[in-house]
C-alpha cells in the first residue's frame, strides 16, 4: 500500500486522514507546523468588501468578532466557504486560489474597503494590488504559524516510511528544512514523490531546494487524492 506523509497541523491531519484512507492509501502524520491565536483590536471601520485566504483565517476571526452583515464575503476555496457559512454568512465570490491576480480580476472595477483576516506570516502581493487599484486594505493577523520541530532520527523515520510527501503551505516547506537543511532534506524529497497543493507552495519549495512538486487540477485535498489515484500504478 502506499504511504502518504501529511505535512499540516495535527488538527488538520486527523481531518484529512480519513479521505485518504478511504482509497486506500496508509496516512502517515507528520505535522510540521501549529497554528495559535493572536490578539487584534476589535476593528469599528465598515468595510465593503471581506477576503477571507483560509478556513482558520474564518474561525480564528469570526470565533471572536462578528461582521456587521452588509459586507460582500470573498472566501478562497470551497473549504473556507464552508466555513463562513457555518457562522450563518452569505458567501460573494470563492476564488480557488489565493493569488493576488485572481482576487484583483474578482474586484476590479470596484471600488471600497477591503478586510483580510491573515496569518501573521502572510504574504503582501494582494494587499499591494489592490492598493493600486485605489481600495483602503486592511490586513489584520488573526493568527500566527508556527513550525514544528522534531529529534532528528524520529524525522528521518517517519519521511523515510512514506512514498508521497504532502505540503498544503510555504510554512509546511519551510519547516521541513528547518528539521532537515540541505542538502540532505533536499536529497531525501528527490527519492520520493512531492506533492504540493498550489504554485505558492510549489515556489516555496523550488527556492528552498531546486525542486518541484507535483500540483493536483485544484487546491484541495480531495483533488491530491485524485491525482495520488491515477500515479498510483507508478508508486507501487
Amino acid at each position: 500500500m502506499i504511504k502518504v506523509v501529511l505535512t499540516r497541523s495535527e488538527e488538520d491531519i486527523q481531518k484529512d486522514r480519513e479521505l485518504f484512507e478511504r482509497e486506500g492509501f496508509v496516512v502517515i502524520p507528520l505535522p510540521l507546523i501549529k497554528t495559535e491565536p493572536v490578539e487584534f483590536e476589535l476593528l469599528e471601520d465598515d468595510f465593503d468588501f471581506v477576503v477571507f485566504p483560509s478556513a482558520k483565517a474564518v474561525n480564528y476571526f469570526l470565533s471572536r468578532r462578528r461582521l456587521k452583515g452588509n459586507e460582500k464575503v470573498i472566501a478562497v476555496g470551497e473549504a473556507t466557504k464552508k466555513a463562513v457559512e457555518r457562522y450563518n454568512y452569505s458567501v460573494y465570490q470563492v476564488p480557488e486560489n489565493y493569488y493576488a491576480e485572481e482576487i484583483k480580476l474578482l474586484l476590479k472595477g470596484q471600488k471600497g474597503k477591503v478586510l483580510i483576516p491573515r496569518s501573521q506570516e502572510g504574504r503582501e502581493e494582494l494587499i499591494k494590488e489592490l492598493e493600486n487599484l485605489g481600495f483602503y486594505v486592511k490586513a489584520l493577523n488573526v493568527y500566527t504559524t508556527k513550525g514544528v520541530l522534531y529529534q532528528k532520527e524520529e524525522f528521518l523515520k517517519k519521511i523515510s516510511e512514506g512514498d508521497v510527501v504532502v505540503f498544503a503551505s510555504p510554512s509546511a516547506v519551510r519547516s521541513f528544512f528547518a528539521n532537515l537543511p540541505k542538502p540532505e532534506g533536499a536529497a531525501i524529497l528527490k527519492e520520493k514523490k512531492v506533492v504540493c497543493i498550489g504554485k505558492t507552495t510549489n515556489q516555496e519549495l523550488f527556492s528552498l531546494c531546486g525542486h518541484s512538486g507535483l500540483l493536483p487540477e485544484k487546491p484541495s485535498f480531495e483533488s491530491i487524492v485524485k491525482l495520488l489515484k491515477s500515479l498510483a500504478q507508478s508508486l507501487q
